[in-house]
């Protein structure tokens, strides 16, 4: 882990993986971009909101076997509700992501697939991702509301894209995110919470 200072407030700011280009500032919330040794600062990120969620950024856990620990976070809201994105830095160097929604969890990584066009996505249609089938479940709006330690990237804070869920067979599933030209596709398994070994949770009463 390196430290470096903020630009906009002197604080230091953490970053634990080698991947982060970001970093939210834990003090003034300032979005810091790193380039090299130089920092500069993006803008703020606005206040996350309450979700319940017992995921931390720090927290650990393993997925399949191989160990991560929890470095960013972005948090989205749908018509159905919020959404966590979690930023997993794996031990063995591999980047994943956490999807968190209504009591869901799904590991995720992303894939070098083709995307069709957004027009093109009909619910219950058919999608081949890297010759697996998927199926279109939903096709919905997200606004991008916030951020919170460590991601690969500048999320699109305040802005609304369009994605689309996909479900396959045995858990499999498949985020197709149009925030960006071009879009994105990440693969992956929903998982059962207890099946993450998570460590370093948020105490959440009721909980034992």
């Amino acid at each position: 882990m390196i430290e470096r200072k903020c630009p906009a407030c002197g604080a230091m700011v953490p970053f634990r993986a080698s991947i982060s280009l970001l970093a939210v500032c834990p003090f003034c919330r300032s979005l810091v971009q790193r380039k090299d040794l130089d920092l500069e600062t993006l803008g703020e990120s606005a206040q996350l909101q309450p979700d319940g969620s017992p995921v931390l950024v720090g927290s650990r856990g393993s997925y399949r076997g191989a160990s991560f620990e929890v470095v960013g976070r972005m948090q989205l809201r749908t018509p159905r509700g919020f959404w966590n994105e979690w930023c997993l830095m794996f031990d063995d160097g591999r980047q994943g992501w956490l999807g968190e929604a209504q009591g869901t969890y799904a590991v995720s990584f992303k894939a070098d697939a083709a995307v069709p066009a957004l027009a093109d996505l009909k619910v219950d249609s058919r999608v081949e991702i890297q010759g697996k089938a998927y199926q279109v479940r939903e096709v919905i709006e997200a606004k991008y509301l916030a951020a919170q330690g460590e991601l690969p990237f500048k999320p699109p804070l305040g802005e609304t894209a369009p994605s689309a869920d996909l479900i396959g067979e045995d858990g499999a599933f498949a985020t197709l995110d149009y925030s960006d030209d071009p879009p994105s596709v990440f693969a992956g398994e929903y998982q059962a919470f207890e099946a993450l070994s998570f460590t370093g949770l948020k105490l959440i009463e009721g909980w034992s």
